[in-house]
């Protein structure tokens, strides 16, 4: 009897039936995901280590799908942008996976490599070596806090009339899709200008 061409079973087909289930609004678990796959709990354990490996398997394919595979910019900033304009693209796509990839240590070569992109890139701007990290994990909360915030409801804000200048704004701001990418945008800006002025006081011993 001819083998079957493609395999019934491996980390990207558990990862995307994983993502699957979450994205219904169901909880990560390994009994529902063998369930919904076909096949036995055990079969699962040949391919990942439990709930904490699915969330690995998950975090490799939506890399590879999001091209986490680190490409050097022309500038620091390039990279930073790029790299942050990524991580908002990912989270964006799949809010209710975020959790997940928020809860599991990072391990994965190709992740890793993307934040060590990012961190030299802080370097080459003269972030002191000390500032680096939390550079870094702050660019990504900023990445996940807007990709979050574009789950609010179109219109933030409802006023009572007396607030005049409030009303008048909220009547020239865009909302839903152009008003969360204006967000992530306008956000940016702010933190790549914060990125080169601290680099500048650094430079001075500040």
């Amino acid at each position: 009897m001819a083998r079957p061409k493609a395999p019934l079973l491996s980390r990207e087909i558990i990862a995307r039936a994983a993502i699957e289930l979450v994205e219904e609004g169901h909880e990560l678990q390994v009994v529902p995901l063998a369930e919904r796959l076909g096949v036995s709990t055990s079969s699962l354990y040949h391919h990942v280590e439990g709930r904490v490996g699915i969330v690995h398997a998950i975090r490799e394919v939506l890399g590879e799908e999001y091209s986490l595979t680190p490409v050097p910019s022309s500038s620091w900033e390039e990279t930073v942008r790029k790299s942050t304009h990524t991580l908002w693209r990912l989270y964006g796509d799949h809010p209710k996976v975020m959790p997940l990839l928020l809860s599991v240590v990072i391990t994965e070569p190709t992740t890793v490599d993307f934040y060590t992109l990012i961190i030299d890139a802080l370097d080459e701007a003269g972030i002191p070596e000390d500032e680096q990290l939390s550079t870094v994990e702050m660019l990504d909360a900023f990445a996940f806090g807007v990709a979050l915030d574009a789950l609010s409801p179109d219109l933030i804000f409802e006023p009572s009339g007396e607030h005049e200048r409030l009303n008048r704004l909220i009547r020239k701001h865009p909302s839903g899709r152009e008003r969360n990418a204006l967000l992530f945008e306008r956000g940016l800006d702010v933190i790549v200008l914060g990125i080169r002025e601290r680099a500048r006081l650094a430079a001075l011993g500040a």
